[in-house]
């Protein structure tokens, strides 16, 4: 019999490796960079403003570039690195919109700072010569330009688009965060000054970020940096939502432990039904309760561990990860938990049987 248990185990086992996560743990969200200046064009200054939603899923971006043009006439003065972001991306030159178009629409060899990727036979990338030493490669479907004719002198170019969180579901509850790299503003020109307010729509969240702190040096709705040199290659967002004082609870005890203090119940009532089984039945060889609470407990204690995965992530709510990797192959076990509980519980019986006997003799 236990072996047909045994088999049946696998046969589960196999049946539930098909649903069970086999994908990573982090959704990527949108990727995006300063702009990448042309030769002719020198980015003075960069103001980043960046607007989450209530539930830090989307943030809409708004960067403002005031630029020197050396030259005037028809140009490319700017390019922008953003892939998968929602919705549209849009870009103002002086308050009037502008046409913005894939790279892949352009041809690269009359632009002034990009050269073909270097070996040559990926027609999918573009190497950018930042300076003799330093190139970047990219995918040409996530750059985008526009044209046109610049006056010399001063102007402002604005860029808007909807950013998607990063999503990690390594742990319990999600962990959001937004990726912004300042990388491309170390080959300008010049750089002057850089501002990054950072807004928060619905109520106050305490995200974190690697900027240091604001200059409101407090939690809020709005947080302003200023800088006049770069603080860092990347501006990172990190933000994970405080679980429920319930969920919390759960969290701590895991469902191993979960399953453990129910078990721990469930066994105490399984020997209350076989002493008072034994105390109606001293002559009885087999004990009913015995064979029936070391099939039952045992499969209760895997079937408490299994559903507390679902019980804590319902308790967590829109947050919770749902990602727990394979421990549906913990049913496995079930054989052998089944095989010494029984041992144990035989033994227990056989005992109190021996003493009722040898009660009854006296």
């Amino acid at each position: 019999m236990c072996k047909n248990i045994f088999l049946l185990t696998i046969a589960l086992c196999f049946s539930v490796l098909a649903f069970a996560n086999m994908a990573s743990p982090i959704n990527p969200g949108t990727i995006s960079s300063s702009a990448i200046s042309s030769k002719n064009i020198n980015i003075t200054s960069e103001n980043i403003f960046i607007k989450i939603n209530k539930d830090f899923t989307t943030a809409k971006y708004i960067v403002e570039y005031n630029i020197q043009s050396n030259v005037a006439g028809k140009q490319m003065p700017l390019l922008f690195y953003a892939k998968d972001y929602k919705d549209n991306f849009m870009v103002w030159v002086d308050n009037k919109p502008v046409s913005v178009k894939s790279l892949s629409e352009l041809n690269i060899d009359q632009s002034s700072f990009l050269k073909l990727y270097e070996n040559g036979n990926d027609s999918t990338k573009v190497a950018i010569s930042f300076d003799r030493n330093e190139r970047a490669s990219y995918e040409i479907n996530d750059l985008k330009y526009f044209e046109i004719d610049v006056e010399k002198g001063n102007h402002v170019i604005r860029v808007e688009y909807v950013a998607k969180a990063w999503i990690d579901k390594s742990d319990w509850v999600k962990k959001y965060s937004f990726h912004y790299s300042l990388s491309p503003a170390k080959y300008w020109q010049s750089f002057s000054n850089l501002t990054i307010k950072i807004e928060q729509e619905g109520s106050v969240n305490d995200y974190t970020t690697n900027l240091g702190l604001p200059n409101e040096n407090k939690i809020s709705n709005l947080h302003t940096w200023n800088f006049k040199n770069l603080p860092s290659d990347f501006i990172t967002i990190n933000f994970q939502p405080k679980p429920n004082t319930l969920a919390a609870f759960l969290i701590s005890l895991e469902p191993f432990g979960i399953a453990v203090i129910l078990s721990i119940i469930l066994m105490l009532l399984h020997l209350y039904w076989v002493i008072w089984y034994r105390r109606k039945n001293i002559s009885k060889k087999f004990s009913a309760p015995v064979i029936i609470g070391s099939f039952l407990v045992p499969f209760l204690y895997l079937f408490i561990y299994i559903n507390s995965y679902s019980v804590i992530d319902n308790i967590i709510g829109k947050d919770a990860s749902n990602w727990h990797g394979y421990y549906v192959l913990i049913i496995i076990f079930y054989p052998f938990i089944l095989i010494a509980y029984w041992v144990v519980f035989w033994l227990i019986d056989k005992l109190y049987k021996r003493k009722l006997l040898s009660k009854q003799v006296d």
